[in-house]
C-alpha cells in the first residue's frame, strides 16, 4: 500500500494564497492602471486627432518669374503642398517597400514589424532595437513633434495612429505624409524636394530619384545629395540602391529594371551644395516690401505666390555679364598679393574645400609645387595638375618670382573630371571691384533683369536702387534734350574752346577727356565723342534749370544742382533713376513708369491680394524731341564711344559715362524694348584702375554682352521719325545743308522739327571759317564768363517747365 502525499502546510497554503491573491491584485491592479491611463492617452488622441483635422501646415511664399518659374521662397519650412494625384507612384511605392510593408494592409500597427522588431532585438541580446513603427505612426511623429523613445510616447502613438487610420483613407494618410516629411536641405514635403534636388516638379520623377527620395529619410541632414562630401555622396548613391532592392523584393519593380537604374549616377539640378537664385537682388526687394506690407509671419508660413516681372533668360544673362565683365576688370586692375597664403610644407599641407565635387567655374585654392620653363606645378583638391603659363599672364611676367613654391592663390577650375576632380586650372582671384545691372521694359516700368552687385552672399547692398553714384557723361542726354526743347537741333554748332566760369567764389574750367579742343562742331558730333566743353556750354545757354525739368519729365530722380559741371554728371544719381530718365526717350517721349517688380500677389487660397500692371505712361517730351536725341545716342553707339555696341547688329542707342579719376562708369542704352543700364565701380570712391577704365572699356562690354542675349528675344524694330519731320543732309563741319561737294566722311542724314532745318547750303567759305576758327585755338587762352549770366537762346519766352514738357518747334 502506497503511500499518499503529505498535505501541505496550513503555512505554505496561507502563503501561497497570499501570493496568488496578491498576483490578482497586481494584475488587476496593473490592468485598470493601464484602462486608466489607455483611457486618458486616447482622449489626449482625441485631442490630436482635432489637430490632425484643422492643422494647416506651414507653407513657404513663393517668388515666381514672369513665366511663372521659381526664383526664390521666404519660409520657415520649404514646403509645398501637392494633392495624392501629383505624387508618384514610383515613390508610394518605394516608401512602402522600404518602410512599411505592410502599409496598405494593416490599420495603423504592423504585426509583421513588431514581430521583426522583437526578433530582432531578441536575437541580438538587445543591441538592434527597431521602433517598428508604421507610416502612420510615423506621421504622427512628424505632426505632433514628438520623437521621445520612451514607452508612454510609443503607445500614445499606436493609439493615435489607430484612430487615425479609422478617420483616414490611406490615401490621405499618405498624402499627409508625403507632404510632412523632412528631404534635408530645409526641404519639407516631396513637391520641395524634388524641385530643390532635381529641379523639376514632383510628379515628373522617374524612378531612381524617388528612390533616391525615399533612401534619405531616415537621416536627412546626414545623407545630404549636395553634400561636398565624396563619401556622403558615396552613402547616398547606396541608400538609393538599396530602395530599389527592396522595390524589388516587395514586387514594385523587375530585377532586371532595378539592376540598370542602380547602374545609372546620381543626376542633381546642381553639382553642388551653395544653392545659388537666379535673382538674389530682386527677390531680396521683394522680401523686404512683403515683410513691410504683410508681416514676417505671414510671408515665412501663410504660402504666398509672388508673380514678377523677371525674366529669368533675360536675369541669367545678366548675371553672366556682370561675373565675366568684373573678372575681367579686375585682372587690369592687376594681381593682389596682400592677400596671398603661403604654406610651408606645400607636398603635404592639405587646404579648406578640397574634398567636395568640382564642376567648371569652380574656385579652388591651389599650392604652387615648383616651375617649368613654361608651367607651373599645382596641387589642388589632392591631384597635381600642370598649369601652363599661358593660364597665368594676366598676373604679369615675373611669375616665379610673384608665385613661388608653397604660395597658395585661388584658381578657377576649367574642366574636371565626371567624378568631379580638377583636371585643368587657371589663375584667379575674387573681384574688388562691383557692378550693377538693370534692364527694364520702357513702356510699362517692368524690371525685366537686376544684378546689385558681384555676389549677393558677399554683399546684400543693392548698387541697382541704392547706390547713389556721379553718372559722368550720360546727363549729356537730357543736356542737349533740353537744348532740342527750346530749338536747338542735333546740327546746331557748339564752341569746343576752353572756357573759365566763375560762380559766387567759385571757379570752374572743364577740360575734355583728351585735354584738347575741336573749334565749333555741331551737337551730333559733341555727344558722339562726348565733348566735355560743348556740354557745359549748351547747359549754359539752356540754363541749367531747363535741363533739370528735362531730366525730372523723363523721371530722373535725385538732387541735380544747376551747376555747370552737372552737365558732366557731377550729380549722385542711381542707376534705376538714369534707366527710367533714358527708357522715357526709348519710349519715344512717353515717361517710362517707375520701375517695379511686383505683378501679383496671390494666397494660398488663390484669392489676389495685390494686382499691378504697368500702365502706359503719359508724354512728357514731345515724340520729335526724343528722336532727336535718340538719333544722336545711335551716333553714339555706332561710331561714338560706345562703338562696340556695333557687335550686336541691332538698332540701339547709347550713351558712355565716365566720372573724374575713372571712379565710375557707366553704359546707358536701349533699344525699342529694353531700356539697361550698367554702372561699374569701387564701393568706396577710388580709381577702377589706371590707363582708361572709362565707360566704353569697362561699363560697355558688361551691357553688350547682356543685350547679345536680351535683343533677339524681343522684335528688332528700327527708331521710327515721329510723323512731320523733315529730313536733310547736312555737312558734319559747318551744320549746314549738304552739297555737291560735300565729302561722304561728312554727311549726316538728321531728321529735324518743321521749321528748324538748315536754310543755307555749305560752301568752301563756311568751311573756311570753321577752319580759321579752329586754328585759333592754339593761341587763344580760355575766355571767362560768370555762370548764369548768358542771353538765353530766342524761345526763352518758353523755357518755363511746362514749355519744356511738351516741346515748342522753332529755328534756328
Amino acid at each position: 500500500m502506497s503511500k499518499s502525499a503529505a498535505p501541505p502546510k496550513p503555512g505554505k497554503r496561507r502563503l501561497r494564497r497570499i501570493l496568488g491573491w496578491s498576483l490578482l491584485v497586481a494584475f488587476l491592479g496593473g490592468g485598470l492602471a493601464f484602462a486608466l491611463a489607455w483611457s486618458k492617452w486616447s482622449r489626449e488622441a482625441d485631442a490630436y486627432l482635432t489637430f490632425f483635422a484643422m492643422r494647416t501646415p506651414k507653407t513657404l511664399t513663393k517668388v515666381l518669374d514672369r513665366n511663372g518659374d521659381v526664383i526664390g521662397v521666404f519660409a520657415e519650412e520649404h514646403r509645398v503642398v501637392i494633392p495624392y494625384g501629383d505624387i508618384p507612384k514610383a515613390f508610394v511605392n518605394a516608401l512602402v517597400a522600404t518602410e512599411d510593408a505592410d502599409f496598405w494592409s494593416h490599420s495603423g500597427v504592423s504585426p509583421r514589424g513588431v514581430m521583426r522588431a522583437g526578433w530582432n532585438f531578441a536575437t541580438s541580446f538587445g543591441r538592434r532595437r527597431e521602433g517598428a513603427s508604421t507610416l502612420t505612426m510615423q506621421l504622427v511623429r512628424t505632426v505632433t513633434g514628438k520623437r521621445q523613445k520612451k514607452l508612454n510616447r510609443k503607445i500614445q502613438e499606436v493609439i493615435l495612429a489607430r484612430k487615425l487610420e479609422k478617420a483616414y483613407t490611406k490615401k490621405q494618410i499618405m498624402e499627409s505624409y508625403a507632404n510632412e516629411v523632412y528631404f534635408g536641405g530645409g526641404r519639407y514635403g516631396i513637391e520641395a524636394a524634388a524641385q530643390f534636388y532635381f529641379g523639376k516638379s514632383a510628379p515628373q520623377l522617374n524612378v531612381e530619384e524617388c528612390a533616391l527620395l525615399v533612401g534619405i529619410l531616415p537621416n536627412a541632414n546626414w545623407l545630404y545629395p549636395y553634400s561636398t562630401k565624396p563619401r556622403t555622396r558615396e552613402l547616398v548613391l547606396q541608400r538609393r540602391n538599396v530602395v530599389l532592392n527592396r522595390m524589388v523584393a516587395e514586387g514594385y519593380l523587375k530585377g532586371s529594371d532595378a539592376k540598370i537604374l542602380m547602374e545609372r549616377s546620381i543626376r542633381l539640378a546642381r553639382g553642388n551644395a551653395a544653392e545659388e537664385q537666379v535673382a538674389p537682388y530682386a527677390v531680396e526687394e521683394v522680401r523686404k516690401y512683403l515683410y513691410e506690407k504683410y508681416g514676417r509671419e505671414t510671408v515665412l508660413t501663410g504660402g504666398l505666390e509672388v508673380h514678377t516681372t523677371i525674366d529669368s533668360v533675360w536675369q541669367q544673362a545678366a548675371n553672366d555679364a556682370v561675373r565675366k565683365g568684373l573678372k575681367a576688370v579686375d585682372r587690369r586692375r592687376g594681381f593682389r598679393k596682400d592677400g596671398l597664403q603661403f604654406v610651408l610644407e606645400p607636398d603635404t599641407t592639405e587646404l579648406p574645400g578640397w574634398n567636395r565635387f568640382f564642376e567648371p567655374g569652380d574656385p579652388v585654392q591651389g599650392i604652387i609645387l615648383g616651375w617649368s620653363k613654361d608651367a607651373a606645378t599645382v596641387r589642388a583638391a589632392k591631384r597635381v595638375i600642370t598649369v601652363p603659363a599661358a593660364a597665368f599672364a594676366w598676373a604679369g611676367k615675373d611669375l616665379q618670382k610673384l608665385l613661388p613654391r608653397g604660395a597658395a592663390p585661388l584658381f578657377s577650375v576649367k574642366k574636371a573630371s565626371p567624378e568631379g576632380v580638377p583636371q585643368e586650372l587657371e589663375l584667379d582671384q575674387e573681384p574688388d571691384v562691383e557692378a550693377a545691372l538693370l534692364a527694364v521694359e520702357p513702356a510699362t516700368g517692368e524690371i525685366r533683369a537686376m544684378v546689385g552687385g558681384y555676389d549677393f552672399r558677399r554683399s546684400k547692398f543693392n548698387r541697382a536702387v541704392q547706390a547713389e553714384r556721379q553718372v559722368g557723361s550720360t546727363m549729356k542726354a537730357f543736356v542737349y534734350g533740353a537744348a532740342f526743347m527750346l530749338g536747338q537741333t542735333p546740327a546746331s554748332m557748339v564752341d569746343d574752346a576752353p572756357v573759365r566760369y566763375t560762380f559766387g567764389s567759385g571757379v570752374y574750367e572743364p577740360k575734355n577727356y583728351e585735354r584738347d579742343f575741336w573749334g565749333p562742331i555741331p551737337i551730333w558730333e559733341a555727344l558722339r565723342d562726348s565733348r566735355n566743353v560743348p556740354a557745359v556750354r549748351t547747359l549754359e545757354a539752356t540754363g541749367p534749370e531747363a535741363m533739370i525739368a528735362f531730366a525730372r519729365a523723363c523721371g530722373v530722380g535725385g538732387t541735380i544742382q544747376p551747376y555747370p559741371s552737372s552737365a558732366l554728371g557731377a550729380s549722385d544719381l542711381t542707376l534705376k533713376d538714369m534707366v527710367r530718365g533714358y527708357g522715357t526717350l526709348a519710349n519715344q517721349g512717353k515717361q517710362t513708369p517707375p520701375p517695379f517688380l511686383i505683378r501679383k500677389i496671390v494666397d494660398r487660397s488663390g484669392r489676389v491680394l495685390e494686382n499691378h500692371a504697368g500702365g502706359e505712361g503719359e508724354e512728357v517730351v514731345d515724340p520729335m524731341t526724343a528722336f532727336q536725341v535718340t538719333q544722336c545716342l545711335q551716333g553714339v553707339a555706332q561710331r561714338g564711344t560706345g562703338a562696340r555696341s556695333n557687335d550686336l547688329q541691332w538698332p540701339v542707342a547709347g550713351k558712355t559715362g565716365t566720372t573724374d579719376d575713372h571712379t565710375d562708369a557707366w553704359f546707358l542704352g536701349y533699344s525699342t524694348r529694353i531700356a539697361c543700364g550698367v554702372w561699374v565701380g569701387l564701393d568706396t570712391k577710388k580709381t577702377i584702375y589706371r590707363g582708361g577704365a572709362d565707360g566704353g572699356r569697362v561699363a560697355l562690354p558688361i551691357w553688350v554682352d547682356f543685350m547679345r542675349v536680351a535683343l533677339p528675344t524681343t522684335s528688332r524694330e528700327e527708331f521710327e521719325a515721329p510723323e512731320g519731320m523733315e529730313w536733310a543732309e547736312v555737312d558734319r563741319v559747318t551744320g549746314l545743308l549738304a552739297t555737291g561737294a560735300t565729302e561722304p566722311k561728312d554727311l549726316l542724314r538728321l531728321a529735324f522739327k518743321p521749321g528748324s532745318m538748315p536754310k543755307a547750303p555749305s560752301t568752301p567759305e563756311a568751311h573756311q571759317q570753321i577752319q580759321e576758327a579752329k586754328a585759333r585755338l592754339a593761341a587763344q587762352g580760355a575766355e571767362t564768363r560768370e555762370w548764369g549770366r548768358v542771353a538765353q537762346p530766342p524761345q526763352e519766352e518758353d523755357a518755363s517747365p511746362e514749355a519744356l514738357l511738351h516741346g515748342s518747334p522753332g529755328g534756328r
